[in-house]
């Protein structure tokens, strides 16, 4: 049975192991998404299409800046590949919501 000072040790391996890839682009992460939003105006509540479209842009945004610790030595082309199915699923999301607002403005 794998004790915690085990399972802490293993976790630290991997946090080494990842960060000679992606660097310390999570402490960029804040940065990048404070750009991103700077102008735009959230709902006081936020509902589950909100929180998807957020979410969905979280998982690209660290997909983008890991590409991007990596990008003098040509990139990381896993991120890019999830970038472009969380791009395709963001894009379903919203089409969701616009067609939901669509229904709404008609009254139905």
């Amino acid at each position: 049975m794998r004790t915690v000072p085990n399972m802490l040790h293993d976790a630290a391996d991997i946090y080494e192991q990842r960060n000679k890839i992606y660097g310390d682009n999570y402490k960029r992460f804040g940065s990048v998404m404070e750009a991103l939003f700077k102008n735009v105006v959230m709902p006081a509540k936020p509902d589950a299409d909100h929180w998807n479209r957020i979410g969905l842009l979280v998982q690209m945004v660290g997909k983008f800046t890991r590409y991007v610790e990596n990008f003098e030595r040509g990139g990381h082309s896993d991120s890019l590949d999830d970038l472009a199915v969380y791009t395709m699923m963001l894009q379903e999301v919203d089409g969701i919501l616009n067609a939901r607002n669509i229904m709404k403005e008609r009254g139905k």
